[in-house]
């Protein structure tokens, strides 16, 4: 799957979890794993499970390892939202 950087959940989710594991701009990338190459622990995957939730409209995550990857997080969203995404930010 390709990754538009300017796509509205990919800006959005990478604000939320930038913002909650306080990442500089560029540490989170598309092939980024969100435990292994960020240092996420298991309280933080919760809480950002949540907050995804509530924001996209989502099932909660499960944890599953591929879903771990933020591109494969960003193809969740927008395969599993109940919500009207916005086509651009």
């Amino acid at each position: 799957m390709e990754i538009d950087k300017n796509d509205y959940v990919y800006v959005t989710a990478k604000k939320m979890i930038s913002d909650y594991l306080r990442l500089k701009e560029d540490e989170l990338q598309p092939d980024s794993h969100i435990v292994d190459d960020i240092g996420a622990d298991s309280l933080a995957i919760v809480e950002l499970g949540f907050q995804i939730s509530e924001k996209f409209g989502v099932p909660l995550l499960d944890t599953s390892d591929d879903k771990l990857v933020f591109k494969n997080l960003v193809k969740y969203i927008k395969e599993n939202s109940k919500m009207q995404i916005p086509n651009d930010k």
